[in-house]
């Protein structure tokens, strides 16, 4: 989801940045008819509330992820810089993954770049390559927000690569749900993704998301029914002229479904100014537990299994089930064979 403008106002270099703060066509489908990449598929007991701190006594136990902000551009060598900074900053936190926002490598069509006409492949691929060494060094996780090339006539998806501390793409989660129609918005740039992504780590189930899927509750409910109690959702709501809705939207939608679904979710924006809102955690009793400022870098972290904020409870007795034949996308999937296979290389 972007905010539809093309201005640039205020944006800082890197350094100074880091030194100031150190319809579309919809495809019907069921449940059944999006796999997953889930080491099982049956529910999972909905979480404890009894660590309401969210806290971690030892850190050891626990999922320690970190999320990050930056100015996302159309340089994926500049937006890799930022990534290699901030994956320091994380092993320096003792975090097991570091998670990015959307299109975070290689800029947003639309928004960090006018589009994928004579985009250069190569050297998103180079950038991508010297992230994926990093986590090997680091032996660190990380959800890479970019977009995978299909082939010179099929659009790309808007993806996140889920790489593991050996620096393997695990999987690649594309977005579902795109923005606009064929003619503007995400449909202009990307082939939509048919399929969701779960992975765990650490003992903790986590489901990976892009921006505008936030909008469909299905998404989350999908998850839901595959164990999933942790989203890493990774948004682009910035590079924008001012305030307008956006600046509530999100804020309120993601504490929202998680607490439609008993579940926490970590979401994440690029700090490009304007920038709607700066990224944050939300719990399942819809309350937001940290959150960055808007227009400038920054990282949190924040340890999982999380509990409840302090008095809070679980709000959804009987969460909402799917019905049958809902919509799962909102675009056009490719059925290319670099799309279906959610370890292809970049």
């Amino acid at each position: 989801m972007t905010a539809h403008s093309n201005e640039n106002p205020g944006l800082l270099t890197r350094r100074q940045a880091l030194s100031s703060t150190g319809m579309a066509i919809a495809a019907l489908a069921g449940l059944a008819a999006l796999p997953s990449a889930a080491q099982g598929t049956g529910p999972q007991p909905l979480p404890s509330t009894k660590d309401q701190t969210g806290e971690a006594a030892n850190a050891t136990d626990k999922l320690r992820i970190a999320s990050c902000q930056f100015p996302v551009s159309g340089s994926p060598a500049e937006n890799a810089m930022y990534i290699r900074d901030f994956m320091h900053q994380a092993a320096q936190q003792g975090a097991h993954l570091l998670h990015t926002s959307e299109a975070s490598l290689s800029g947003y069509p639309g928004c960090d770049i006018p589009s994928f006409e004579g985009y250069d492949w190569n050297a998103l691929r180079n950038q991508t390559s010297g992230l994926r060494a990093l986590s090997r060094e680091l032996k660190m996780w990380l959800v890479l927000g970019s977009a995978h090339f299909l082939d010179q006539s099929t659009k790309p998806t808007n993806c996140q690569y889920l790489i593991n501390p050996e620096g393997a793409i695990v999987d690649r989660y594309d977005k579902c749900f795109l923005t606009g129609d064929r003619s503007r918005g995400d449909q202009k740039f990307y082939s939509a993704g048919n399929r969701l992504v779960t992975h765990d780590i650490r003992g903790v189930r986590v489901g990976l998301a892009i921006c505008y899927d936030i909008t469909w509750p299905q998404i989350y409910i999908a998850y839901r029914k595959r164990g999933v109690t942790l989203m890493l959702h990774s948004m682009s709501n910035a590079r924008d002229k001012g305030p307008n809705c956006l600046d509530t939207l999100n804020v309120r939608e993601v504490p929202t479904r998680c607490a439609d679904n008993r579940m926490w979710a970590v979401a994440n924006n690029s700090s490009a100014p304007y920038s709607h809102w700066g990224s944050f955690v939300a719990r399942p009793d819809a309350t937001i537990a940290k959150q960055l400022p808007i227009n400038q870098p920054g990282m949190l972290v924040h340890d999982f299994p999380d509990g409840l904020s302090e008095g809070g409870w679980y709000h959804n007795l009987q969460p909402m089930d799917l019905a049958e034949n809902t919509i799962m996308w909102w675009g056009t999937p490719s059925d290319h064979p670099r799309q279906n296979d959610g370890q292809s290389e970049p």
